[in-house]
């Protein structure tokens, strides 16, 4: 089965609900500097959920709307586990993250 960007759609829809319910979404965008980190998911400059919100859903989006080549795995659940935590695990947060990295399994 392959991923659809209709599907993706959904799915980067629904984390962003999620990240809103859980309070996770921030008013305020990082600085330019802070957008322009080398590291994965920007860990020296913004918090994961700021990653998420500032670099990964609207390049994501973009992705979808141009209807573009979609990545071909995703690993954001071991990140998500640490900085969220364990106690953080059945979230609708995690559970969208679990889902979005399964759909990215899946080839």
């Amino acid at each position: 089965m392959t991923r659809s960007h209709k599907e993706v759609e959904i799915l980067i829809l629904k984390l962003e609900q999620s990240l809103r319910e859980a309070m996770l979404w921030s008013s305020f965008a990082p600085s330019v500097e802070a957008l322009q980190s080398k590291l994965p998911f920007a860990l020296d400059t913004m918090l994961f959920e700021q990653w998420l919100q500032f670099v990964f859903i609207p390049k994501m989006t973009e992705i979808v709307n141009t209807q573009g080549i979609l990545p071909q795995n995703m690993h954001l659940l071991p990140m998500a586990e640490q900085c969220f935590g364990a106690a953080d695990n059945q979230s609708a947060h995690m559970q969208v993250i679990k889902q979005i990295d399964l759909i990215f399994a899946i080839s």
